[in-house]
């Protein structure tokens, strides 16, 4: 009993000392950073069916995680004063999860069949452990009529989701400020600036960033409606 105890707690200490070492931006290959800038930074994460991920940090940092696809089940095992394991249930696409952010350090262990496919939404702007950013937004359950609902609303921080069902373009609120569009289908999305329009065809997953500047609206490239997610964040990033 009392060896293997022992075997257990250098194990721990061994997943522990290799976390406190790695660099804040050393992350797996599962983690692909796909947009950033001073406002947001964007990283799609993949964990292949019945995967394992070494043990990793995150850094301590408001997110917003946005679901892409219904996965199964995953085991989250962190490793902070003492080692502590979770499971995250099934996710489900168009869903996401405001998160105050904290610094973890953990690894992950896909328990389905079905891969696990989101995105880190990181939010430097904005103060950690705000108990104002705790949120989850669930997907919708109904796609065949035409969506325009604030989800969420902050000082600093707006989600909306649209859902446009046919090729006809719907107008989509401006933003006031810096934004990112995340798509959940085939969509061409229209941004118009006085005489220029600038037209963009994203696909489920894709991310891109629009500016608070004259028109926008989106329409379906697909036999499914437009679905998107629109996170718009106003001022400027604090000084860390």
């Amino acid at each position: 009993m009392r060896k293997t105890a022992l075997a257990v707690a250098i194990c721990w200490c061994s997943l522990f000392c290799v976390a406190q070492q790695q660099k804040v931006d050393e992350l797996p290959d599962n983690y692909k950073t796909v947009l950033t800038d001073s406002f947001v930074k964007v990283i799609r994460v993949h964990y292949g069916p019945y995967e394992k991920v070494p043990v990793h940090n995150h850094p301590e940092v408001p997110t917003v995680f946005v679901y892409l696809n219904d996965s199964g089940p995953v085991r989250l095992t962190h490793y902070d004063e003492k080692m502590t394991a979770i499971v995250r249930p099934p996710t489900h696409i168009g869903a996401y999860r405001v998160s105050a952010g904290k610094m973890e350090r953990h690894s992950v262990e896909n328990l389905s069949v079905v891969p696990s496919d989101f995105l880190r939404v990181e939010l430097p702007g904005f103060r950690v452990e705000d108990p104002n950013l705790e949120f989850r937004g669930k997907a919708p359950k109904d796609l065949l009529h035409d969506i325009s609902a604030v989800e969420f609303d902050m000082p600093g921080l707006t989600i909306t989701r649209v859902v446009c069902v046919d090729a006809t373009p719907c107008e989509v609120q401006r933003p006031s400020a810096h934004a990112i569009v995340v798509a959940f289908s085939d969509v061409v999305l229209s941004e118009k600036s006085g005489a220029d329009e600038k037209r963009t065809e994203l696909k489920p997953g894709d991310v891109v960033a629009v500016q608070a500047a004259g028109a926008l609206s989106l329409s379906a490239a697909g036999r499914e409606g437009a679905h998107v997610l629109v996170i718009s964040v106003e001022g400027e990033p604090l000084q860390r």
